[in-house]
């Protein structure tokens, strides 16, 4: 009996222990693998039974090759492993950490390499493997670049090499080399092979099919802490870099190099309506695609099997049995948060956290009672963290929530804007606010965030967000700060046409589930839930609220009624008091007059609005235009690169075959896809906000203007004639002169059209001397009336309909020039047309740094008829 004794504890403690499991990574431990490491750390993986070990590349395993050989079963690769699927390995990818590639070409910035055609002939350091690298390979190809035309060197594998001068580009990771080259005084440019249509996966999870078959529950429970972990890491960046740097820290990085690391990579792990770690088919084929015309595949097969098919959730024992005895939850809301929640007008709970509750709801099996008693957001916070009720449905993230509730991942952010009355100019920093009354809702962390940071401001308290605005609007406060699709929403819904967003904070709510102390579990279950919501269901969430109610008109039956009413009342008092008949006759006629200016009044205020909602829209608009190419750029950029591939291969073909025929086939095919791919590029430029100012050559930036406009003057029969020096130069923000030049050159076209003269020639002039930078756009169209030459820069003044004009593009073509470049826009007529005058500064003044934040693209504008 002694003697079974020690072998039954050996088997009992055999038992009870955890599995072991190997991760191996493809490089040397940093924040790029900070989820894993959190994982381990915080008993995310030993809670899910396994004992994991993380090697890094000290062991020169190579991730691949390790996992093959049953050395490690699990492994972080790139999207060439989609290669080694199509080459029969039984891989099985578990999840992208990183939706986009952190791997860049990078330059010092006084290289002048702005694009990657500026590569050829220059020094670049590439990696011998050309798989790995394949996305800079398909980069250069499609801008018709060789190994040839470039003077290719081993990497040296340290970005000193690029400060040194020993090369004039290289491969790196904008999570960590720029931030090096910062540090020692060197400014850096990337070339992003995504910007160029060759968005690929990167740090791919993967396992192999028998990992998946024969331990389904280890392969799950790896899968369900390791994106646990991620979250953790993303949500709490400066807490996993000290763990990073204390604990996994080989190369001895700094504590703010890693912190600057997991903020870049995380820019690149979160993509809007895409669950984190997602893997897309359709995505997978069109990278597959590139690696087949580099002749790395020859054939594409299907990728459904090559994807982890996880459970929705995966709940533990534990879990299971927390739930089953807690079967009902109490809820606290904020009821005047619409749309992200409140009470409707039917005494229901709604809005966008309302609904995700309620998929939180049917997805744990528990049943969410909501408390309505407590009316103030204040008050139910309160009560949460003295545990009179369970958890708050929507609560933003912040450190010191953290010490008393705990939260899970964030599921909606929203900027912190600043909004003030519409005479208010743009606020560029809040320090602009220092000893003026600014409105906070209490106990929101917008007023954590100004008693903590801007001291100096004075918070006035509001209940509610919409009381707040009430605030500002009634003359009680100056401003208020809160979140923009909130403000949005309560500023249309309730009338509120007087405030306007006049800036933005450095600050977000990340809004979350956030539950008693105590109560951790379920933030870890509420993570589970939040990470299986489908794309479909993310839209259908937040769909539902993108269109904003438009307010109800002005009655004027009531309005005339009340008029109406008054009118017969002072008649009966008339009739009844004869002996007061004419101080009533003349009070009738004073109200008479009252009345009559008062409705004046009442339409001028609302053509004002009408004025005012216009440019809203047209601003909003022109936004939504910048975002919409944006995505077709993205979305059509990876086909035609990789058509513009296949007619290189052709045309190589052809050339070796002696086709000449065809190849000159060939060559205009691809000419077209060049010019294809430039247009697209011209937009999407045009789009972008400048962040700096630049010094740029006017000539050259007119070409990018002409390259926009050519095709339309062109059909219009209109000549662009220059008198331009080509060594014109001038410290600008690029994308806004384009817009301010393209308004005036569609506005000279315009007048072309309707004047019908013979003559349709539209001049460009720039001179420039010590002080000033002149540029003159002059037309043909017979000029401008004098009874309206003087009024052509007023907002909202046009002699169009209102369907072919807004009546604001010069004045907004005007504010840029004089308010944000500091400079002057003028007009006058000449013996032909009409001449607009841009006179710049020749550098830059005190106060022209707004614009890169307060710009806006310019809408099309009307000046005569």
């Amino acid at each position: 009996m002694k003697k079974l004794l020690p072998l039954l504890l050996f088997f009992i403690t055999l038992a009870w222990s955890n599995e072991s499991v190997t991760l191996q990574l493809p490089w040397m431990h940093q924040f790029q693998f900070a989820g894993y490491y959190i994982a381990k750390e915080k008993g995310y993986y030993s809670d899910s039974g396994l004992d994991v070990t993380i090697l890094d590349a000290h062991n020169k395993q190579d991730p691949f090759g390790a996992v093959m050989k049953g050395k490690a079963q699990y492994g972080v690769g790139r999207s060439s492993l989609i290669v080694d699927y199509v080459n029969g390995a039984p891989l099985v990818l578990m999840a992208a950490v990183f939706q986009s590639s952190p791997m860049v070409l990078l330059s010092r910035k006084d290289s002048n390499i702005r694009t990657a055609q500026d590569l050829k002939n220059k020094r670049v350091m590439l990696t011998s493997d050309t798989i790995e690298g394949a996305e800079m390979q398909m980069m250069l190809r499609s801008v018709g670049l060789r190994s040839s035309d470039l003077r290719i060197q081993e990497h040296s594998y340290d970005p000193m090499s690029l400060a040194r001068g020993e090369t004039d580009a290289m491969i790196a990771y904008l999570s960590n080399e720029p931030y090096i080259l910062q540090k020692v005084g060197v400014e850096t440019h990337a070339l992003h092979p995504k910007e160029y249509g060759f968005d690929f996966y990167s740090d791919i999870l993967f396992t192999t099919k028998n990992e998946t078959l024969q331990n389904p529950q280890r392969a799950e429970a790896f899968y369900d802490a390791s994106m646990r972990g991620w979250l953790w890491a993303f949500d709490h960046i400066e807490e996993t870099a000290e763990l990073i740097y204390r604990n996994y820290n080989p190369q001895h990085k700094s504590l703010d190099a890693l912190i600057y690391e997991g903020r870049v990579l995380k820019e690149l792990a979160f993509r809007p309506n895409t669950s984190f770690g997602s893997i897309d088919p359709v995505r997978l084929e069109m990278i597959a695609q590139g690696y087949r015309l580099m002749g790395a595949v020859q054939a594409i097969p299907s990728f459904e099997s090559l994807l982890y098919k996880h459970s929705v959730l995966n709940l533990s024992d534990k879990e299971k049995a927390w739930l089953k005895a807690h079967p009902v939850i109490r809820v606290g809301i904020d009821q005047n948060w619409a749309p992200v929640e409140s009470i409707d007008e039917k005494g229901r709970y709604t809005g966008i956290s309302a609904s995700y509750l309620n998929l939180l709801e049917k997805r744990l099996g528990v049943h969410f009672e909501i408390d309505y008693s407590r009316r103030f957001w204040s008050d139910s916070i309160r009560a949460v963290q003295n545990k009179e009720l369970d958890m708050l449905s929507c609560a933003a993230i912040t450190e010191k929530r953290r010490e008393s509730l705990v939260f899970s991942r964030s599921y909606l952010t929203q900027s912190m804007v600043v909004v003030a009355d519409s005479h208010v100019g743009y606020v560029n920093d809040l320090n602009d606010l220092n000893g003026k009354k600014v409105a906070v809702v209490r106990s929101y962390a917008s007023e954590d965030f100004l008693r903590s940071h801007y001291p100096k401001i004075i918070p006035v308290m509001a209940d509610t967000s919409l009381e707040a605005l009430q605030k500002v609007a009634s003359g009680e406060a100056y401003a208020c700060v809160e979140g923009l699709g909130v403000v949005s929403y309560l500023i249309e819904r309730h009338g509120l046409k007087r405030l306007k967003v006049v800036g933005e904070t450095p600050y977000r709510y990340e809004l979350a589930f956030a539950f008693r102390k105590d109560w951790g579990m379920l933030a870890s279950m509420s993570d589970k839930v939040l990470g299986s919501i489908t794309p479909s269901e993310y839209q259908e969430i937040h769909g539902r609220w993108l269109v904003m109610e438009r307010n109800d008109p002005i009655n004027y039956r009531l309005a005339w009624a009340v008029v109406a009413f008054m009118v017969i009342l002072f008649i009966l008092i008339a009739y009844k008091n004869r002996r007061l008949d004419v101080l009533v006759r003349q009070r009738t006629d004073e109200l008479e007059t009252f009345n009559q200016r008062l409705q004046e009044e009442i339409e001028k205020a609302v053509e004002k609005n009408r004025k005012q909602e216009k440019l809203l829209m047209q601003q909003a608009k022109m936004a939504e235009i910048g975002s919409m190419l944006e995505s077709i750029a993205h979305q059509w950029r990876q086909p035609l690169n990789i058509l513009g591939l296949t007619m290189t291969r052709l045309n190589l073909s052809c050339s070796i075959s002696g086709n000449d025929e065809t190849a000159k086939v060939i060559e205009i095919a691809e000419a077209q896809i060049e010019y294809m791919s430039q247009t697209i590029d011209d937009f999407r430029n045009f789009f972008k906000h400048d962040r700096s100012q630049v010094s740029v050559n006017i000539n050259l930036l007119i070409n990018d203007v002409e390259a926009l406009l050519g095709p339309l003057l062109m059909r219009k029969k209109i000549v662009i004639e220059r008198e331009i020096d080509l060594d014109i130069e001038v410290l600008v923000y690029p994308n806004e002169l384009k817009q301010v030049l393209i308004n005036l050159i569609n506005n000279a076209r315009e007048a072309i059209e309707q004047h019908r003269g013979e003559n349709r020639i539209i001049y460009i002039r720039c001179v420039n001397d010590n002080r000033y930078c002149t540029i003159s756009v002059e037309d043909t169209g017979g000029g401008i009336p004098s009874g309206i030459i003087d009024k052509i820069f007023d907002p909202y003044f046009t002699t169009k309909f209102e369907s072919q004009g807004t009546g604001i593009g010069l004045y907004m073509a005007k504010t840029i020039i004089e308010k944000h470049f500091l400079g002057k826009l003028s007009v006058y007529n000449t013996t032909q047309g009409a001449c607009f005058e841009i006179r710049l500064n020749r550098s830059p003044k005190e106060g022209s740094g707004t614009l890169a934040q307060s710009s806006v693209p310019l809408p099309h504008s009307d000046r005569r008829d």
